[in-house]
């Protein structure tokens, strides 16, 4: 094999040194593009991690937007409808006690991930996500608490309260997506 066959085409047009270093820089980017695939296959299990975490999270939230819907209707029901407060408050448990599990997972996930990845680790993005994080915890205890009251035949609040309420999990998720994707601080 000739000089101009291993250093490139452009040996020929351009000269024999302009091939081979052209040559050559297309060897590093190429071997930067192979870097970074195997860090990425170093990084695939946390990338797992990181899937299912997100996964868990919005479908533990999509249980906390339905289960304040869940109590309007239950505050909207008559006096005399048994049957139907009956119905609503069996969706109502088994939908807090299914978001109950997803919410372990996702908390377990994403400790993983901050504990054993280091993701957000000493970030302030982090801290104000952890805060939000708690807050959620708090508000779907909150749920839970409501529940009870219903269970008790108590009517706790007003449907607008219920409303109102119920756009709480909403702002809480927003705020916790932004500072993740945009990490402003």
């Amino acid at each position: 094999m000739t000089a101009i066959g291993l250093c490139g085409p452009d040996s020929m047009s351009r000269g024999f040194f302009y091939g081979c270093a052209r040559s050559h820089a297309m060897s590093r980017r190429r071997a930067a593009e192979l870097t970074r695939y195997a860090d990425g296959l170093h990084n695939l299990p946390m990338l797992w991690f990181k899937a299912f975490h997100i996964v868990f999270v919005a479908s533990w939230f999509a249980g906390l937007f339905y289960l304040p819907r869940i109590f309007v209707n239950l505050v909207q029901v008559p006096a005399g409808s048994v049957a139907e407060q009956a119905r609503l408050l069996l969706m109502a448990r088994r939908l807090y006690r299914f978001a109950s599990l997803l919410m372990g997972v996702a908390l377990l996930l994403g400790l993983v991930l901050w504990l054993g990845y280091g993701v957000g680790m000493k970030q302030g993005w982090m801290h104000a996500k952890l805060a939000l994080v708690l807050a959620a915890i708090g508000y779907h205890h909150a749920c839970g608490a409501l529940l009870k009251r219903f269970e008790r035949n108590e009517t706790p609040h007003t449907e607008r309260w219920f409303r109102v309420f119920n756009e709480a999990a909403v702002l809480i998720f927003m705020a916790i997506v932004v500072l993740v994707v945009v990490k402003p601080f």
